[in-house]
């Protein structure tokens, strides 16, 4: 018998923090899609994945390096919530973007909507 977990506990334990306040590190299976040219479904796997924590900065003006004349422009916000998305960092360091609603596994069990 497969042991199955709801996305809804899935969203609550990614959540999760240690007694410091850091994200605790988790196992995550999904799938991509892209929605521009209605392709994807490349099985991507992340051991040692946590959510990236990011300090509130709505509306903060910060540099843009690579353009060329450094513009000063607004962060934009990314809507986690209505797009259905969560941005994981890797043990690498490097920072991925997933939507939640292609979790297939999460730390072995399989999801379930």
């Amino acid at each position: 018998m497969v042991k199955t977990i709801f996305l809804r506990q899935v969203l609550e334990e990614i959540k999760k923090t240690d007694s410091v306040g850091r994200a605790v590190p988790f196992e995550i299976e999904f799938r991509t899609y892209n929605k521009n040219n209605k392709m994807g479904g490349v099985l991507k796997k992340y051991s040692g994945a946590k959510l990236l924590i990011g300090v509130k900065m709505k509306g903060k003006p910060f540099v843009d390096i690579n353009h060329f004349y450094r513009t000063v422009r607004t962060r934009k916000n990314p809507n986690h919530f209505k797009n259905r998305t969560r941005n994981i960092e890797l043990p690498s360091g490097q920072i991925k973007k997933l939507n939640f609603l292609y979790i297939t596994k999460f730390n072995g069990l399989q999801v379930i909507y």
